[in-house]
């Protein structure tokens, strides 16, 4: 061992001798403060010569930026090519006279400048989809003009054809079908003009079979009117391709405006609390400064007098009901302790004993989110049921329990039907929707507490039955299949019924046999086959 240990430094005690130095510094710096607030003087006036220009050139940029909303709003609402191209170019000179301005707190400033650069290219693309808007406009108000033509000339027709009942018919089916090609202009979004031109096809396919009922002179006659009503609605340009395109356009348009408006807002509302901070900084120090800097010249040195004394106070209260506690938390906190039980933390109402309730709440929060968290790792977020990782660790424990009590375990596969066409058909969130339908159907059937009932994976769910045999457990199937049946679901593209069916597998471990949870779960799994292979909507035994 060396002969010479290695000095200790008290944390204590270097923190007295760092506020002993600190006294020394201060009472330095009271000899200059007198000299300083000189200093000071000189400096306001020099804020009352510049910061004047700055709240003038911040009023220049408030009232640019609110320009700049209106033209935007111009440019939005615009109906014809001349109102757009006015617009945008109001736009763009309105960007360029704000970056102009040289005030180099408001507008130099590189974050400013790319708020310009986002705005000026937001409205560029806003620009260009009203361009677009408008082209549209202008051809479907083309084919409106050539809906009318078809109206008069079928109107000519119904006076030139042979009348007979199947005319008759073919007449009233064309006028309808040019009365719905005609209310396409009055829908407003994508998913009804889509739901429309269904219809419409098949009310064009009608057409088409009632034509081919009519005598060969009236087909003559007739054939070209349905011809050019195809070429009207279905061609590359018709009216259901610019319909399509007109309502994407105005979705996306005004998505657009909403963004740039939120852009110029927000950008007016920056440049607005600058000129008002400046303006208030300016009030403040033209009205304070020069009474306050004339009693602070009186008053200086009486100030460094009494910050010694209070300077002295400090450090023997620091000394005493400082230090000691913080060595004391510091023990506590080394220990993981509970400081309820200690008074000598709580002897003052201040920022250590805080620390000391917050640490104590910190433990309790962290021990609160892991509990949380491991319960939200255990559960499927769509359905609210157990997940695939709860039902592995369930299914192993359930096997290793029947095995032990020598009790029968029955598991349950079951698969919605169709599944694929069903989301193809009703979109993701109505297949969302009816997931959780069916979990909750299947959690209300299994009322038992040591039933369990979990989402397998995508449109399969699993159920694990303790203590049940195989003909309990296909009655428990059997009306779970029948539960889910009766929530009526539509599901007109399911070759297997009109509504939501499901497919189940059963199987069981028996009292004696000596089978894993997987083996018991590949039995279920290739009965949950064999059913679909049967026909589905129905539950077969492994």
């Amino acid at each position: 061992m060396s002969l010479f240990r290695k000095r200790y430094y008290s944390s204590a005690r270097l923190l007295f001798a760092s506020l002993l130095l600190i006294l020394l510094l201060f009472m330095l710096l009271s000899l200059l403060f007198y000299h300083r607030l000189q200093q000071a003087q000189q400096i306001v006036e020099d804020v009352a010569e510049h910061a004047v220009p700055a709240v003038l050139e911040a009023s220049q940029v408030h009232e640019k930026v609110k320009e700049l909303n209106l033209q935007s709003e111009l440019l939005r609402d615009a109906v014809s090519q001349a109102a757009r191209a006015r617009a945008s170019q109001q736009i763009s000179q309105i960007i360029v006279q704000i970056s102009s301005l040289d005030h180099q707190q408001y507008v130099q400033h590189q974050y400013q400048q790319q708020r310009l650069q986002l705005i000026a290219d937001e409205a560029r693309s806003l620009d260009m989809l009203i361009a677009e808007r408008l082209v549209l406009q202008q051809r479907n108000r083309q084919w409106l003009e050539k809906l009318t033509e078809l109206q008069q000339l079928n109107q000519r027709l119904s006076q030139q054809l042979i009348h007979s009942p199947a005319s008759q018919r073919w007449l009233l089916a064309y006028a309808g079908l040019l009365q719905q090609v005609t209310a396409l202009y009055s829908i407003d979004r994508l998913y009804n003009l889509r739901q429309s031109r269904t219809e419409l096809l098949n009310q064009l396919s009608v057409n088409q079979q009632l034509l081919s009922q009519l005598s060969e002179q009236n087909q003559l006659d007739a054939r070209p009117l349905t011809e050019q009503l195809s070429t009207v609605l279905l061609s590359d340009q018709g009216i259901l391709a610019l319909r399509e395109a007109e309502l994407s356009n105005i979705a996306r348009a005004t998505g657009k405006a909403n963004f740039l408006r939120t852009l110029v807002t927000d950008y007016a509302s920056e440049t607005e609390l600058n000129a008002y901070q400046s303006a208030a900084s300016l009030m403040q120090l033209s009205q304070q400064s020069s009474s306050a800097l004339q009693r602070q010249n009186q008053y200086s040195f009486a100030l460094a007098i009494a910050a010694i004394v209070l300077l002295i106070a400090i450090m023997l209260y620091t000394q005493k009901r400082v230090i000691k506690r913080l060595k004391l938390l510091n023990e506590k906190v080394q220990a993981g302790g509970n400081f309820a039980g200690d008074d000598r933390l709580f002897t003052s109402n201040d920022e250590i004993a805080d620390i000391a309730r917050s640490f104590t709440q910190y433990s309790n929060t962290v021990a609160a989110q892991q509990t949380a968290l491991e319960r939200q790792s255990l559960t499927d977020g769509l359905t609210g049921i157990a997940n695939r990782r709860h039902f592995d660790s369930q299914l192993r424990s359930a096997v290793a329990m029947a095995k032990r009590m020598q009790q029968p375990l029955a598991l349950i596969l079951l698969d919605v039907d169709h599944f694929k066409a069903y989301n193809d058909s009703y979109g993701h969130l109505a297949g969302d929707d009816t997931l959780k339908a069916i979990a909750n159907t299947l959690s209300d059937t299994l009322q038992r507490q040591i039933d369990m009932v979990a989402r397998y994976g995508g449109e399969e769910f699993a159920c694990i039955l303790p203590n049940t045999g195989p003909e309990q457990a296909m009655i428990m199937a059997e009306q779970l299949r029948l539960e889910v049946l009766a929530l009526m679901l539509p599901h007109h593209a399911s070759p297997t019924a009109g509504f939501i069916t499901i497919s189940l597998g059963v199987s069981c471990l028996l009292p004696g046999q000596d089978i894993n949870d997987n083996i018991l779960l590949n039995q279920a799994d290739k009965a949950l086959y064999q059913a679909k292979t049967e026909g589905r909507n129905c539950a077969v035994l492994g």
